[in-house]
């Protein structure tokens, strides 16, 4: 009796044991509830979308079992169910959604919870229950609809508009339905001349001072209406009435003037910086550098380490504008060096200009000694008064051979000191 006993026990734990150790058909584990078909949230409330899964015990002692959710086929969150290490590289061949501290998975339920659901969250969700070796159980896909709150996108800010420029001023809306948008001046007024709404944008076709004022930009559809209200203020960009001018250069221990003057409304400041630093107390000499009210830079008692780029920054709610000028810093020394240069240089100048002089003084005294033998030739081919030449030409005067003889006598004279005039240029050159 005691050995059928003791076989019926054998036989009945050995049956337990069979029983525990046969796997599990692929068929219990599934997804019993995912998201709902269809599913319409408002925007900025929260949300839950079920999984309601069924896992054997066995599944999470032996095996690597991931819960899933996916947003338009790309993966959103996923948790590790199984105690068994994750053995599959399915999960790094997705891509992930960035990290978004409004959602939630619960472990426990599979549901996907939404702190605060966004415009952004609407798109087609699915659960996912993946065992390792085996098939993935999935849910249906649920379309989740979100009726966008009414808003604008971005807000409208207050702007500065430069005189006499095209400027636009814009007001977006977003919400569901969409909304219409239009804009006003101050209380419900028109809007002034050369300004016109086109779809939600002011167009300013020419800035003038009369279109300062309040502006309130509407948004309306079914869920009601919203406004915002901007400043519009004109302005004067900065400009330079005296920029600097340069570049300067000065020798050490000199004085330095840089001007910059700029116009503009409102009235722009002017901001001095050397090599791109901006000057201020604690870095320049207040007993060496003085900036005046009409924002002229002055440097006394200039030193070597003086030298670099100044730039002048003229600038105000209107806009920015710089200009710079090179400060060139010599030494005592290269001073006069720079001296001596100069006069050398005066010295050959005037030396060149000398030959010049007398190579000219030359030529024109030969010159004038070529044109006197000219003439001489010409005074003693001359023709003379003889016995045959009388009967047939008239006879000759007396007076005129003088004359002749005087004509001779003085060119000769004129060539001699032509001669001795060119000697002396000569002896110059």
């Amino acid at each position: 009796m005691n050995g059928r006993r003791l076989f019926s026990s054998g036989l009945a734990l050995s049956l337990i044991f069979c029983c525990c150790a046969s796997p599990v058909s692929l068929g219990d584990v599934s997804i019993a509830k995912g998201p709902p078909a269809t599913q319409t949230v408002k925007e900025q409330s929260g949300l839950q979308l079920p999984c309601n899964y069924q896992l054997p015990v066995g599944y999470r002692q032996s095996s690597s079992v991931i819960l899933r959710w996916r947003k338009d086929n790309k993966t959103l969150r996923q948790a590790e169910l199984g105690q068994a290490s994750s053995t599959t590289s399915e999960p790094q061949l997705e891509s992930m959604l960035r990290e978004d501290a409004r959602l939630t998975l619960n472990k426990q339920s599979g549901a996907l919870q939404f702190a605060s659901v966004l415009a952004s969250d609407a798109g087609k969700y699915q659960c996912q229950l993946l065992v390792e070796g085996e098939m993935a159980a999935s849910s249906s896909s649920g379309l989740l609809e979100v009726i966008e709150q009414l808003k604008f996108v971005p807000q409208p800010t207050s702007k500065n508009l430069e005189l006499g420029s095209y400027s636009k001023v814009h007001c977006k809306a977003q919400g569901t339905p969409t909304p219409q948008v239009k804009w006003m001046r101050e209380t419900q007024l028109p809007l002034p001349t050369n300004v016109t709404d086109q779809n939600g944008t002011l167009i300013f076709s020419q800035v003038s001072n009369d279109q300062r004022g309040q502006y309130t930009c509407f948004a309306s559809n079914s869920q009601g209406q919203i406004s915002a209200t901007v400043s519009i203020g004109v302005v004067v960009a900065p400009k330079f009435s005296v920029p600097p001018e340069g570049p300067i250069e000065t020798t050490e221990q000199g004085t330095v003037v840089m001007h910059c003057q700029a116009i503009g409304e409102p009235k722009p400041t002017i901001q001095w910086d050397k090599d791109l630093a901006y000057l201020n107390e604690n870095n320049t000499d207040g007993e060496r550098f003085t900036l005046m009210e009409n924002g002229t830079l002055e440097i006394r008692n200039v030193q070597a380490e003086d030298e670099g780029r100044y730039g002048c920054t003229i600038g105000s709610s209107a806009g920015l504008k710089r200009a710079e000028v090179l400060l060139v810093v010599k030494s005592a020394k290269s001073a006069s060096n720079s001296i001596v240069t100069r006069i050398i240089i005066v010295i050959i100048c005037l030396a060149f200009l000398y030959f010049v002089l007398v190579l000219g003084l030359k030529v024109w005294y030969r010159y004038r000694r070529h044109l006197g033998k000219v003439q001489l030739e010409d005074a003693t081919h001359a023709p003379t008064c003889d016995g045959h030449e009388h009967a047939e030409h008239e006879p000759c005067l007396t007076e005129a051979n003088n004359s002749s003889k005087n004509l001779k006598s003085n060119k000769l004279r004129e060539s001699t000191i032509l001669e001795h005039e060119s000697q002396v240029a000569d002896e110059i050159v």
